[in-house]
């Protein structure tokens, strides 16, 4: 623990620390994929959430651990109502019963919202520290609208808006304004799939956090829709640069390409010498490409979690932060796919193990945390069929 000075105040500071090891996990995940493998699948639930135990039960924060009581049975219980779900809509696709196809998919677009927002309050519940639980709430109608209805709204405007510029590029019969409408119109699509993205997460998280409770103790934060959709649109535009190094390395070569490829007659053997020396261009614009994605999801990943984590707040008096540095971000990630790689993927619980703790230890906590009066709320799970269907949908990802 760290003081921190406000004023002529000191204010703690503590960050969370991760207390399990690559091996500790190596051992939990070899194990799991073993017993998946031998039941034909059928051990994943229980797989998923031992997994998610290891890690909750190496979460330390202020010489507390975190605990995780969910079970496997109540997760598969969930996937079998999911597969008999599916297994009923298949049986109407295979008759052709269209109408009860319909009806499915319309009350699969109205419900779904609320069996995710009901998987994460299965999460939450099952979630303890201090001997505290997790709470989360949130109404079916808002969790309709953000998961649904907001985002196809974006959706249609954008495509509208896309349409109209590729109608009036089609009707002006110049070749040279149908490729300056259409490239203008390709960007406000792109520039709307952005908007969509940042309007997503800003209703997203603060639907979560606005309706989660630590105990009888709640969560609050006000988020910026226009931070979020900034954050979100400044990472597609660092994306532009390798874009257009992509192009400038390849294009050339392509044209080159295609005038001899129609001088040659379409010989496969010239073909093929011809396309010798572009081949490490292309490889190049590959990786060129991949890192142009790794630094456009990393940088709206550590922008978006900055100001998050800023606007949290547990009962006013305490608040949160992130340190995650981007260039640190894209060392772990770049080396931990590489590592993953070469060895076929079994450096995977050393690749996640060393995520989470980075994550986890630049991740603070400001306030008095032992001056909080801790009491449970006394809420237990709901076991009705729809919920017990919405634990089949309980590993929806809730934080950044």
């Amino acid at each position: 623990m760290t003081p921190e000075t406000h004023g002529s105040v000191a204010v703690p500071v503590r960050r969370f620390l991760f207390q399990g090891s690559g091996k500790g996990y190596f051992v939990v995940w070899l194990v799991n994929i073993l017993l998946t493998l031998i039941t034909l699948g059928l051990y994943l639930p229980w797989a998923l959430v031992r997994a998610r135990r290891y890690f909750y039960e190496n979460t330390e924060l202020s010489g507390a651990r975190f605990s995780y009581h969910a079970t496997g049975r109540s997760i598969f219980v969930g996937w079998l109502c999911l597969l008999v779900l599916y297994v009923i809509f298949f049986i109407n696709v295979a008759y052709q019963n269209v109408l009860l196809q319909l009806c499915m998919m319309g009350l699969f677009l109205i419900f779904f919202p609320w069996l995710i927002t009901q998987g994460l309050r299965y999460q939450m519940l099952m979630t303890e520290i201090n001997g505290v639980r997790f709470n989360f709430y949130a109404s079916p109608l808002r969790a309709w609208w953000v998961m649904m209805g907001c985002p196809l709204l974006v959706i249609i405007a954008s495509v509208v808006v896309f349409s109209l510029f590729v109608t009036s590029a089609l009707s002006s019969g110049s070749y040279g304004a149908i490729s300056v409408i259409i490239g203008i119109g390709t960007l406000v699509l792109l520039l709307g799939i952005a908007i969509m993205q940042g309007v997503y997460v800003a209703q997203w998280f603060s639907m979560l956090i606005n309706n989660l409770q630590y105990g009888k103790l709640k969560f609050s934060a006000e988020i910026s829709m226009k931070k979020c959709i900034t954050i979100v649109v400044l990472s597609m535009l660092l994306f532009v640069p390798f874009i257009v190094l992509v192009m400038v390395l390849v294009m050339p070569s392509l044209m080159t390409l295609q005038e001899n490829a129609y001088a040659a007659g379409g010989d496969p053997e010239q073909l093929a010498m011809m396309m010798g020396p572009i081949y490490g261009k292309l490889v190049l614009s590959y990786l060129i490409y991949i890192a142009g994605a790794i630094v456009c999801f990393l940088f709206a990943f550590v922008k978006l979690r900055a100001y998050i984590y800023g606007q949290l707040a547990l009962e006013g008096s305490i608040r949160f932060s992130s340190t995650v540095a981007m260039g640190r971000m894209f060392w772990i990630s770049v080396t931990n796919m590489l590592v993953c790689g070469v060895t076929l993927f079994l450096a995977w619980p050393w690749a996640k193990v060393r995520m989470t703790r980075y994550l986890l230890e630049n991740t603070h906590v400001h306030g008095d945390l032992e001056a909080l009066t801790l009491e449970d709320h006394g809420v237990q799970p709901a076991k009705d069929p729809a919920n017990l269907l919405a634990r089949g949908l309980s590993f929806y990802p809730a934080v950044l």
